[in-house]
């Protein structure tokens, strides 16, 4: 907050007294106007048919505070009790607030065209506060590998923007690091990649990206999130990119295989560029055989 001298005889203090005024009841205004205007949405809330819908009650008013630019923001809204049907119990929310958070996704990703209901859909369906305090702690803690294969998986795609309503083509190179699937029955499971980290650069399109430096960007990452590495049991996955090649080869000494999606599909390609008796059950068989780890290569 700015400060002045209490002394107004000269006339450089009463031109910062004016000046300091006049921005406070500025501030104080925009302030107001925006606790206004959070309100008046929280009262559309309230009267909005799909709150009677789902049984939320209002149960009291509480005050909030966020702090904007121009100062701190207070302003009243509606605490409501519902059932939780997954948790068989009541719990409470302030839909003003799960209204503000959308509006934030919103706003900062504007240019992909997320929807309202796709962002609701994704922080009803997880404990955003959870999360962000696992990711947190699993950033600072290193994950000891040590006698572990390490896998990197590398992929690439290619995505429109808008920037400043300008259309941009980005190129998006991505990579997950893993070590394996984790050790559970996977007849009515889904596979889970056990230690999995995540990192991706984006770039505009026609960019060139020099392969020993994305080698050595890759590097960093795998020493941010993991000790005790060996590089000689690393494995580059990827789908037959020559560009995922090289990156393997200027590792030195690692294995580089097809990740399990594009093998399976080079699988049903030869077999289809095959002619021969029972070539669905040989395909079968084939991608058992595969998936079972048996299939050697010559």
């Amino acid at each position: 907050m700015l400060e002045i001298n209490n002394n107004l005889k000269t006339p450089e203090n009463k031109h910062w007294f004016i000046l300091f005024t006049t921005h406070k009841n500025m501030y104080a205004s925009k302030c107001k106007q925006l606790a206004n205007e959070y309100e008046k949405l929280d009262e559309y809330l309230y009267k909005y048919h799909y709150r009677l819908k789902q049984g939320y009650k209002v149960v009291h008013f509480a005050l909030r505070t966020i702090i904007a630019i121009f100062g701190n923001v207070t302003f009243k809204r509606r605490q409501y009790k519902y059932w939780n049907q997954k948790s068989g119990k009541f719990e409470y929310v302030c839909l003003l607030d799960k209204e503000m958070s959308y509006r934030d996704v919103l706003d900062a990703l504007n240019h992909c065209y997320i929807s309202k209901a796709s962002i609701s859909s994704i922080l009803n369906k997880y404990d955003i506060a959870e999360y962000f305090q696992l990711a947190e702690k699993e950033t600072k803690t290193r994950i000891d590998v040590k006698n572990k294969d390490l896998y990197i998986q590398l992929d690439e795609t290619f995505l429109a923007t808008l920037d400043h309503k300008v259309k941009q083509d980005q190129r998006i190179r991505l990579v997950t690091f893993h070590t394996g699937h984790k050790e559970k029955n996977y007849k009515n499971a889904r596979r889970e990649l056990e230690n999995k980290r995540g990192h991706f650069l984006m770039l505009k399109v026609g960019k060139r990206i020099n392969t020993m430096d994305y080698r050595d960007l890759l590097i960093k990452e795998l020493q941010k999130h993991y000790v005790n590495i060996n590089y000689d049991k690393i494995i580059v996955c990827g789908e037959g990119a020559t560009w995922i090649r090289e990156i393997a080869n200027s590792f030195g000494n690692v294995r580089y295989i097809l990740d399990g999606y594009h093998a399976i599909k080079k699988l049903k390609q030869t077999e289809f560029n095959i002619i021969f008796e029972n070539r669905k059950v040989t395909l079968n068989s084939w991608i058992k055989l595969y998936k079972g780890g048996k299939i050697i290569k010559n």
